[in-house]
C-alpha cells in the first residue's frame, strides 16, 4: 500500500506563524516608506516656500537697502493692495500664516542680522566693531502643523546680501547747498546756507568755506 507524505497540524501552524511574522514586517516597512514618501512630500513644499521668500526679499534689497537694513524680529514679504498698496513686494511685521495646502498649515518668516568682516571676509561671530554696513544676513524659516496646530516639522535658509547700489543725492534747487541727509534716498536741503555763493555768471555757482 502506498502512502503519501502530507504536512502535519504542527508544520501548518509554523507556516502560519512564519507568514503572520514576515507579514507583519512588510506592513511595518510598508507604513514607514509611505511616512517618509509623505514626509519629503511636506519638507519639498516648505523649502520652495523658503525660496519663494529669500527670493522676495531679494527684490526688495534689490530696490532700496533701508527696507532689509536694521530689521528686528520675524518680518515676511506681503505683495497684497491691502497691504503694499501699489508696491510690488513690502515687508510686514509677524509670521505669515499660509492658507492650508493638503491640509496642513505653513506658516513663514524670516529675520536679518548684521554681518562683520575682518580683512574682507565676514567673520562666524557678529563683532559690532567690524561692522558691515553693506551686508546683512537674511535666515528664512517655515514650518507646517497639522489641523490641530501640532507642528510636524520645520526648515530654514540662510543667505547673504550686499548692497548692490546707492542712491546719489540730486539738487534741484540751488538757492542754498547743504549737507545731504542720510539715507538710502537722502537729498540735498533747500534752505539758504552760508556755504555757498552764487555768482552773477550765468550758469555758474561758486562754493566757499564757513
Amino acid at each position: 500500500m502506498k502512502h503519501e507524505k502530507g504536512f502535519s497540524l504542527f508544520e501548518i501552524l509554523i507556516a502560519i506563524a512564519v507568514f503572520s511574522v514576515v507579514g507583519v514586517s512588510v506592513s511595518q516597512l510598508i507604513g514607514v516608506a509611505l511616512q517618509a514618501d509623505k514626509t519629503a512630500g511636506q519638507k519639498t513644499v516648505a523649502v520652495n516656500l523658503a525660496q519663494e521668500t529669500m527670493s522676495a526679499v531679494n527684490a526688495l534689497a534689490g530696490e532700496q537697502w533701508n527696507n532689509i537694513y536694521g530689521l528686528s524680529g520675524n518680518r515676511y514679504p506681503a505683495n497684497t493692495v491691502a497691504a503694499c498698496g501699489s508696491v510690488k513686494w513690502c515687508v510686514q511685521s509677524g509670521i505669515e500664516s499660509l492658507p492650508p495646502i493638503d491640509g496642513l498649515t505653513y506658516k513663514r518668516s524670516f529675520t536679518v542680522s548684521n554681518v562683520s568682516r575682518a580683512s574682507g571676509t565676514i567673520e562666524n561671530t557678529y563683532n559690532s566693531a567690524n561692522d558691515d554696513p553693506s551686508t546683512q544676513e537674511v535666515t528664512v524659516t517655515v514650518s507646517w502643523e497639522d489641523a490641530t496646530a501640532n507642528q510636524l516639522g520645520s526648515v530654514s535658509l540662510n543667505n547673504y546680501f550686499t548692497r548692490a547700489r546707492n542712491t546719489a543725492a540730486s539738487q534741484t534747487d540751488w538757492s542754498g547747498v547743504v549737507a545731504p541727509t542720510a539715507g538710502e534716498n537722502g537729498g540735498f536741503g533747500t534752505n539758504y546756507g552760508a556755504v555757498s555763493n552764487i555768482t552773477t555768471t550765468a550758469g555758474a555757482f561758486q562754493l566757499s568755506t564757513q
